[in-house]
C-alpha cells in the first residue's frame, strides 16, 4: 500500500489565505429555507483553489447544499461572488465551540471573477 496522502489526489493547488466572506444559504438537500441576505457571521475561508475553498464557519450545512458567497480580494481590490456546493463536512472538530469546518467546489462564477481568481492564485505561487 502506497502512502499517498488526500492532498495527492486534489484537483487543483490549494493556497492558504485567511479571508472573511460573507455568505447566504441557497439551497438545501434537507429543504431548509433558503437565506435572502448574504451575512458575516464570522466566516473565513483559509485556502482556496481554482475549484474551491476550505470554510471554518457558525454556520451547520450539510453536504450538497448550494450558498453564495462573496469575499474581498485585496490585492485586486476586487470583490468576488460565486456560488459553491459542500462536498465535505467536519462537523465534529469545534461544535462545542460553535464552528465547523466544510470543503466546498466552486459551481458557478462570474468569468471576471473567474480570470481575477485565476491572477491571485499565478501571484500566490500557483
Amino acid at each position: 500500500m502506497s502512502g499517498t496522502s488526500p492532498s495527492d489526489h486534489r484537483i487543483a493547488k490549494r493556497f492558504p489565505v485567511r479571508i472573511q466572506i460573507r455568505l447566504r444559504l441557497m439551497k438545501s438537500p434537507v429543504g431548509e429555507k433558503p437565506e435572502t441576505e448574504l451575512h458575516n457571521g464570522n466566516n473565513t475561508m483559509s485556502n482556496v483553489s481554482r475549484t474551491g475553498f476550505f470554510l471554518s464557519t457558525k454556520n451547520y450545512f450539510e453536504i450538497g447544499s448550494l450558498i453564495e458567497i462573496e469575499f474581498l480580494l485585496e490585492e485586486f481590490e476586487e470583490m468576488l461572488r460565486a456560488e459553491a456546493e459542500v462536498v465535505r463536512a467536519n462537523h465534529q472538530n469545534f461544535p462545542n465551540q460553535g464552528r465547523y469546518e466544510y470543503g466546498l467546489r466552486f459551481v458557478g462564477m462570474h468569468p471576471h471573477f473567474r480570470e481575477v481568481l485565476e491572477k491571485f492564485l499565478k501571484v500566490s505561487g500557483g
